[in-house]
């Protein structure tokens, strides 16, 4: 116990790493993954089908696979980030590919009667969608990007084998400094506060997402 308390401010501290990475991703997908939503539900073939392919594409993807591009490829173009965002990146275009597909199903399950009624009012087509349809299409895709925040806690651990130092990397360096050094078996006891750590997370948010799911349903 004394060494978990010992080394609680480095658990903190890749606490607070996941949690920032989490929410920074979030927050950019959550604007890419609202344009590429919009953009799936127009009626130009070309914007349309590009951005079915991305949504498509990066959805498919092992989350793994779109880490490594971003931090083994984008170097090859002159683009150099280290492991942090090399992590938010990869993560946010997976997390936006699943936003877009949440954001084109909420509006298409809007009554085309909404639309139809503002453009006969003299709204435009984009003044209809950013006043009339997206603010009732949040509330349905509240749920599903606050499930995915859950799930973006899970997939920031993915992060560790490109270096990042979030919870679960800086756990590992504790217990190999201590098993290596002090010759002391801790990793059982490590993981389980980890464990611990992401269930105190993530089930709250599976919680809420389900509420809200029943309230705005």
């Amino acid at each position: 116990m004394d060494i978990l308390l010992e080394n609680s401010p480095l658990l903190l501290k890749g606490l607070v790493s996941t949690i920032t990475l989490s929410i920074s991703c979030l927050l950019l997908s959550v604007v890419a993954g609202t344009i590429i939503g919009v953009l799936r539900t127009t009626r130009n073939v070309i914007v349309l089908n590009l951005a079915k392919l991305y949504i498509n594409l990066f959805r498919g993807l092992p989350i793994l696979v779109t880490l490594f591009m971003t931090f083994f490829l984008l170097p090859e173009f002159n683009i150099e980030l280290n492991p942090y965002f090399s992590a938010m990146a990869g993560l946010s275009v997976w997390c936006s590919a699943n936003i877009a597909e949440a954001v084109r199903g909420a509006i298409q399950s809007i009554p085309p009667t909404q639309t139809e009624a503002s453009l006969s009012l003299g709204l435009k087509p984009l003044q209809t969608m950013r006043y009339v349809i997206l603010p009732q299409a949040v509330r349905r895709m509240l749920p599903s990007i606050i499930s995915l925040l859950a799930n973006m806690v899970h997939a920031t651990s993915l992060s560790v084998l490109i270096g990042n130092m979030e919870l679960l990397k800086t756990a590992q360096l504790i217990i190999e400094r201590i098993e290596v050094m002090q010759g002391i078996p801790v990793a059982l006891m490590f993981y389980f506060v980890i464990l611990l750590m992401y269930f105190v997370i993530c089930y709250p948010l599976s919680l809420l997402s389900k509420r809200m799911e029943k309230a705005y349903s």
